[in-house]
């Protein structure tokens, strides 16, 4: 399924169950598949579960620009508009609690009941004064530049990296692949 979002950009969108809604944000990079083990869970228990393919991402259009946090949360607070959710919990991981955060910060909280961040890049990723424990500069530069030499060498590593580091050695080769191609 497909809305427009504030700036006329069709994001696309998964929407499972009846019940208390929870709307789940991908990590960067990566669509509402990510979500396909949380999804049947919840359903299974009587939660409605949406999840939507961020602007440049899965199924959604790629336009030229909007890619900022407040475009992104402006988007998150369109597709709950148009659904007409309310109560909703908003479960996002990476990215997606940062954009979570924008959006009740622009938005308010009216629709949502409860938010979870899950391993989220909050309060922000970059390393300021206000956020000692963010990401120096030359840590952002250096994977600028080596996304842009050869992303798919650095989405294999970044794969790898992120199953061994935060699930061990039990995921399946293949469960790697399944998620470096999303």
């Amino acid at each position: 399924m497909y809305f427009a979002s504030h700036d006329g950009t069709r994001i696309a969108y998964e929407d499972y169950g009846r019940g208390e809604p929870i709307v789940f944000v991908a990590g960067a990079m990566l669509p509402a598949d990510m979500w396909e083990y949380q999804i049947p869970h919840f359903t299974d228990r009587g939660y409605r579960c949406v999840a939507l393919d961020r602007r440049g991402h899965g199924r959604s259009d790629r336009p030229c620009d909007g890619y900022g946090i407040d475009s992104t949360a402006d988007d998150l607070a369109a597709l709950l508009a148009h659904l007409d959710l309310t109560g909703v919990t908003l479960v996002g991981h990476s990215m997606g609690g940062a954009e979570i955060a924008r959006c009740l910060a622009r938005h308010g909280e009216g629709r949502v009941a409860r938010a979870a961040f899950l391993s989220s890049t909050l309060p922000f990723l970059k390393q300021t004064e206000d956020n000692p424990q963010g990401m120096p500069q030359a840590a952002f530069d250096r994977l600028r530049a080596a996304v842009r030499a050869d992303r798919p060498k650095w989405l294999a590593r970044q794969t790898q990296l992120y199953f061994t580091t935060h699930l061990g050695s039990d995921v399946s080769p293949e469960q790697m692949d399944v998620t470096y191609r999303q």
